[in-house]
């Protein structure tokens, strides 16, 4: 009897214990069905949003490249541009007794969809002066020099993208691409370089670094263009004491390319322009190809009056949309991440958590964006996260020209940050 009596007041000791430790906020906690909650509290808590440029986004090997420029009424003015390797269609080439160059075109296919009005544009196109690598990480803010001559035919210019209208050359009519037709004296340099640049693709490499295409309109569109199947190429049509024909340098899975963006911000939003964040403005844009992420402070949260051991159940987010004109899509999901000491990007835990509902997505009751981050609030309700921010941004920033603007609570109480807990 006495030894049972000792068994019940250890147990007993050990349940109160266990009861007075805070949730582990890694384990997805405070997500049980809300019917299933006896005590069940919600608080609307303060909560601020702002604007701050990309200063992180990888760009290398992506699906696709843009390429153009468009301008927006909300955001202002974004170029795309890239830098790319040629990979040689064939090794060991003879091109011939005396080859001569009759013409060099490079065709861009075109993969997915556009941005903007499309019209002409006038294009740069440059010789690398430095090699890349596709064995190495690239970020849209890693520019490759260029040997600062435009190796587009000027006869030429402007160039057509329109990614639905036909090209008719003479009498040929072409399937819809960017055709960029390059300079003949280019052209000829590649037929006089000594044989051994043609031995292998590494020996290419090191004698050509590769192209950098960009428009230099103030308009025109933003077009996607395919890198990796092979149908984008450089041709170089030429004839020698024997035959007219040509040879092709190719875009594919195995050739080095960085896509680059530039914003000029509309004056809403031209803070941006000087890397600063945006602050205390009506409403806020999360923008794609390398332009804005969004910036939450969540730190309302410690303002919570709720006690050691509480369980988040639900932290939710709304963003409201602003009805504004805009020649761009919406993002169809918002992902959210944390900035770690030395600057990198990490998920937030709610992407790993189980059994959580991260949403991200929008929802046309509320004509809003709604996130939930209830592991993240419970981590910082526990002490185990100090950082304030969490940040938002489209995972297709990379290859697409997306927007989505929203009020932010200086000017709506629709924005609201509501968080669902319990005892």
């Amino acid at each position: 009897m006495r030894l049972t009596r000792v068994l019940f007041l250890f147990a007993f000791v050990a349940l109160c214990a266990a009861g007075c430790r805070k949730p582990d906020g890694g384990l997805g906690l405070g997500l049980q069905p809300e019917g299933e909650l006896l005590d069940l509290r919600t608080d609307t808590l303060p909560f601020a949003i702002d604007m701050i440029a990309v200063d992180s986004l990888r760009t290398d090997e992506r699906s696709r490249l843009l390429l153009g420029t468009t301008i927006d009424p909300i955001s202002g003015l974004t170029s795309a541009y890239f830098s790319t390797e040629l990979r040689l269609s064939q090794t060991a080439v003879d091109f011939g007794t005396t080859p001569l160059c009759d013409s060099v075109e490079f065709i861009l296919r075109f993969n997915g969809p556009s941005y903007g009005l499309n019209s002409d544009q006038y294009l740069v196109v440059e010789q690398l002066s430095d090699t890349i690598s596709i064995d190495s990480a690239y970020y849209a803010q890693d520019i490759p020099a260029t040997i600062p001559i435009n190796l587009v035919d000027a006869g030429s210019q402007p160039v057509q993208m329109h990614p639905s209208r036909e090209l008719i050359v003479g009498n040929d009519t072409l399937s819809a691409q960017v055709r960029v037709m390059l300079d003949p004296g280019f052209g000829q340099s590649l037929l006089d370089a000594d044989s051994a640049v043609y031995a292998s693709n590494a020996d290419w490499r090191a004698w050509f670094k590769g192209l950098q295409v960009k428009s230099e309109s103030g308009g025109g569109g933003i077009v996607s263009l395919e890198p990796n199947a092979g149908v984008s190429y450089m041709r170089l049509h030429y004839h020698n004491t024997t035959d007219t024909t040509t040879y092709d340098f190719i875009l594919n899975a195995n050739a080095a390319r960085i896509g680059h963006f530039r914003h000029v911000w509309s004056p809403e939003f031209q803070a941006l322009n000087d890397s600063l964040p945006t602050s205390e403005t009506e409403r806020v844009a999360l923008v794609g190809a390398g332009g804005s992420y969004l910036r939450l402070d969540l730190s309302g949260l410690d303002s919570l009056d709720a006690p050691e051991g509480a369980v988040v159940n639900r932290a939710e987010v709304v963003l409201p949309l602003v009805d504004a004109p805009s020649k761009l899509p919406r993002p169809a999901i918002l992902t959210a991440f944390l900035k770690n000491e030395s600057g990198g990007l990490e998920l937030a835990p709610e992407a790993g958590a189980p059994g959580v509902t991260f949403g991200g997505a929008y929802d046309a009751t509320r004509n809003a964006y709604v996130l939930n981050f209830p592991v993240s609030a419970q981590r910082r309700l526990n002490g185990e996260e100090a950082r304030p921010y969490i940040y938002l941004y489209s995972e297709l920033s990379s290859i697409a020209l997306e927007q989505v603007v929203f009020k932010t609570p200086v000017s709506t109480s629709e924005a609201t940050f509501v968080v669902t807990w319990s005892d």
